[in-house]
């Protein structure tokens, strides 16, 4: 066996458990936070000692007593010597385990749910960090997007003017937001290139020209243009 604090040995990890395991965790209620917790003091189950194991145990032995488990391990057929090879093993190792166990400070109740409050911090500030991380990369794809959407504009520039006019001149709503949207787009450009002032003056023409259209100046207005 390994030394452990616990009732039970839980795996280290919820995805390690047995399906009976699962649904003592279920019927009991238990917060999944709180199991994963207790499991970090627990030590792995094993199936058996292992090859190093062994051979540091059998090397610790006296030489009578190697010798005995030679000749009884030549003498008898079938595995029980194995079995009682093995036992012997299981309880010397359990006597070693048990007076190590007495040296382990249990964790008390409020220790597990002050870790489980530090795990579930910890998922938080993670998943903070990832959403974060998601919606820097989200930012820098849109201004890169925006970006080539300018350098192109900037090659059709007078013919995105005449666009304009003629949405405005179908005198539709649909029409002036579609006149507005390519104004914001010539405004964001003339401000990249530094050529605000230009910009200023052809809006204003074109204000003058259309004064009798309220709904499209309040547009205007309401895009800050």
């Amino acid at each position: 066996m390994r030394c452990t604090c616990w009732i039970v040995s839980i795996p280290a990890g919820l995805g390690e458990l047995s399906a009976p395991l699962h649904s003592l965790i279920e019927f009991l209620g238990l917060d999944d936070d709180l199991v994963e917790v207790a499991a970090l003091a627990s030590a792995p189950l094993n199936a058996g000692p292992s090859r190093k194991e062994l051979d540091a145990w059998i090397r610790s032995l006296p030489e009578k007593e190697k010798n005995d488990l030679l000749v009884t391990a030549a003498s008898r057929s079938g595995d029980r010597w194995r079995n009682d090879l093995l036992r012997r093993f299981r309880q010397q190792d359990e006597q070693r385990d048990s007076r190590e166990c007495r040296q382990v400070q249990r964790r008390t109740a409020g220790d597990l749910l002050a870790a489980v409050r530090a795990l579930a911090e910890e998922r938080t500030r993670l998943s903070d960090a990832k959403r974060a991380a998601e919606a820097k990369r989200q930012k820098a794809k849109a201004e890169a997007d925006r970006r080539r959407y300018l350098d192109q504009l900037e090659k059709r520039r007078e013919t995105t003017w005449n666009q304009i006019a003629a949405h405005i001149q179908r005198r539709q709503p649909i029409e002036y937001d579609k006149a507005v949207s390519l104004l914001v787009d010539l405004h964001d450009l003339a401000v990249r290139k530094h050529q605000v002032s230009e910009f200023q003056s052809a809006l204003e023409k074109l204000r003058q020209t259309h004064a009798a259209k309220e709904s499209f100046l309040r547009r205007l207005t309401n895009a800050k243009l």
